[in-house]
């Protein structure tokens, strides 16, 4: 798998984007950012084409070069998370594919932001503001989150 590959979320298939660029007859072609798997033609955003996801990995970097020691992060992931409740996104596993991390970060799941725990079975569903993810349990393993203290959750808005 090269630096440009990208692993199709459907079917699993890798290939290259720029190879496989979805509706390419298509006259909004230049302005868009999907692909297109060439195995099972499901489309995704290109992450190396995402304005979203260049901003999102600028800003991740800004926010890992000024973490103190002190906000180390713990082991608790979006998997231990009880269904219904909140979690703050705090990063990453460090086995976590990068492309996968973009993708997550281009529909809003970055870190420092709350999320809702919907349901874990048969896949891990989070809510966030208006959107609902659905994540692949292993998927779910790798994201490592913050649980709110007890004082947090009586709170408005907790």
């Amino acid at each position: 798998m090269s630096q440009q590959d990208i692993q199709c979320t459907m079917c699993g298939q890798q290939f290259d984007p720029n190879q496989h660029l979805a509706c390419q007859a298509c006259p909004m072609h230049s302005g868009c950012n999907l692909v297109c798997c060439p195995a099972c033609g499901y489309q995704t955003v290109d992450p190396g084409r995402s304005k979203i996801v260049r901003l999102a990995r600028f800003f991740s970097t800004l926010r890992s070069c000024s973490r103190s020691a002190q906000d180390r992060i713990d082991s608790t992931t979006l998997a231990d998370v009880p269904p219904g409740c909140r979690a703050e996104v705090v990063g990453f596993s460090a086995g976590f594919p990068p492309d996968r991390r973009a993708y997550l970060q281009s529909y809003g799941l970055v870190l420092n932001y709350s999320v809702q725990v919907l349901q874990h079975s048969p896949v891990t569903i989070v809510r966030l503001d208006h959107l609902e993810l659905a994540l692949e349990n292993d998927l779910a393993r790798g994201i490592l989150v913050k649980l709110p203290t007890p004082d947090q959750i009586d709170q408005p808005g907790g």
